[in-house]
């Protein structure tokens, strides 16, 4: 379990946020099981292309989307089948039954998931987080003046953003 806690003195109660390893992947289960839902059958390739167009900018890594289709058909939801040198996945009726009683929930899932990539699309979250991915990759060190006024400002952002909340 994942547990952060911010005990700030802006003027409101401590924050604190537990996130379970079971749910984050739960979520993402579950993303990938509507995928199938909608596409009916499909590789690998095009149940990560379909999540991409769904949440805008995240594609899924090999590395957790079919460690997640194996897993999801050892639980009985998604069958494969070899057709032309590709492993094709489609929801077994237990998996068609899963998604069908869960759909209002997972697209509310994916709804909110959409606003808040958008949020941070608009605020220019994701071209910071590009700016910063460049710089690791070319072993550049953010000198301490500057991160301590990035930090300054999203305290000031938190403050402002947790007014609304009041």
């Amino acid at each position: 379990m994942f547990t952060l806690s911010n005990n700030s003195n802006y003027g409101h109660k401590s924050v604190s946020l537990e996130l379970t390893v079971k749910g984050i992947k739960g979520a993402f289960q579950d993303i990938v099981l509507y995928a199938l839902y909608k596409l009916n059958e499909a590789h690998g390739y095009a149940i990560r292309n379909f999540i991409n167009e769904l949440l805008g900018v995240y594609a899924p890594s090999s590395g957790i989307l079919y460690p997640t289709l194996r897993e999801l058909e050892k639980e009985g939801l998604v069958s494969s089948t070899w057709r032309n040198r590709k492993r094709v996945y489609a929801l077994t009726p237990k998996g068609r039954e899963y998604v069908s009683t869960r759909l209002a929930d997972i697209e509310n899932l994916v709804n909110k998931a959409r606003k808040a990539v958008n949020i941070l699309i608009s605020i220019g979250f994701l071209d910071l987080m590009e700016v910063i991915k460049r710089m690791w990759e070319q072993g550049i060190e953010i000198p301490q003046s500057v991160l301590e006024a990035i930090k300054q400002r999203i305290e000031e952002i938190t403050r402002m953003l947790s007014s609304i909340l009041k």
